[in-house]
């Protein structure tokens, strides 16, 4: 049972990636052309008070997904602070509510009208729809200062009841994905 709970929650985020919304902050003073090697910073902290986030095959699959996009990007890792760069990752996830009015396009004033029928002056049904939204975020630090010198980010709506590969492989892409833009182009 707690397993599937644990997947229920995934960073399954809608159709693979495509709600994945993503974005980056950089410190512009940062040679990012300099950078080589990198490890991992505080790789035994768990990444969320959220137990469901700190299930081991969640942390490998992030820890794996990080690895191999910097690997790809031709950085190579190294062991604690003689590296370049140290990554770590944090994750969350919120419950959101969703209002939606079902027929203000029957209104007697067209479509456009808000939620009041300004004849009748009743309300028009709404649909309230409960979700939870996923975030990661991912940190490229100096370790000499212990600066952020990069932060990735993404969010979106998790999906539901997902079959554990799935749900792995999907998480897989969005940290893929929120890893695209590094290193920045300067």
């Amino acid at each position: 049972m707690m397993m599937r709970i644990a997947w229920a929650f995934m960073f399954v985020i809608v159709a693979g990636c495509a709600q994945l919304q993503t974005g980056s902050e950089i410190d512009e003073a940062t040679d990012f052309t300099k950078l080589k090697t990198f490890s991992w910073l505080h790789d035994t902290d768990k990444p969320a008070d959220d137990v469901r986030l700190n299930d081991p095959k969640i942390r490998q699959t992030v820890r794996t997904a990080v690895e191999e996009s910097l690997l790809s990007k031709g950085y190579e890792q190294a062991e604690g602070p003689q590296a370049d760069f140290l990554v770590t990752w944090f994750g969350a996830i919120e419950q959101k509510i969703k209002k939606e009015n079902i027929d203000h396009f029957y209104a007697p004033y067209g479509y456009g009208t808000l939620y009041r029928d300004p004849v009748l002056n009743i309300e028009s049904p709404r649909t309230i729809l409960e979700y939870e939204k996923g975030t990661i975020i991912i940190d490229i630090v100096d370790p000499k200062n212990q600066k952020l010198i990069w932060r990735g980010s993404g969010s979106g709506k998790l999906a539901e009841d997902q079959p554990e590969q799935t749900a792995l492989r999907n998480l897989n892409r969005s940290v893929t994905k929120i890893l695209e833009p590094f290193p920045p182009r300067q």
